[in-house]
């Protein structure tokens, strides 16, 4: 089975390698709770994107919900990389303007599941 192709996967799949590449750059001491945590939700994001996909009706409403807070959550601790300096103002820059694509794309998909 194919993994699907469509921008938002395509996206969310690049943003976590770009992800997974500076995150290996923070700190030791970061690396076991901020840093595990950042990715783990990363890709629990990913994971709810794909059980989406593959539901329909109301059990895709329910993931694609799960994926929006989970969305939400990559936010706030996005915002602490930028707040304890551990990546510059490029990286923070794509980091937010990825993750507002991303919530643009599953916002669209959610008022497509809506209607």
């Amino acid at each position: 089975m194919s993994l699907p192709d469509t921008p938002l996967f395509v996206k969310t799949h690049d943003f976590i390698v770009w992800l997974v590449r500076h995150t290996q750059r923070f700190a030791k001491n970061l690396r076991h709770s901020y840093t595990n945590r950042l990715e783990s939700l990363a890709f629990d994001f990913e994971q709810s994107l794909l059980a989406a996909n593959v539901c329909r009706g109301p059990d895709r409403a329910r993931w694609l919900e799960v994926a929006d807070g989970q969305l939400l959550g990559l936010r706030a601790l996005l915002r602490y990389a930028t707040d304890w300096q551990l990546w510059g103002g490029r990286q923070t820059q794509f980091a937010a303007e990825s993750i507002a694509e991303l919530g643009r794309l599953l916002g669209a998909w959610r008022r497509g599941v809506d209607r």
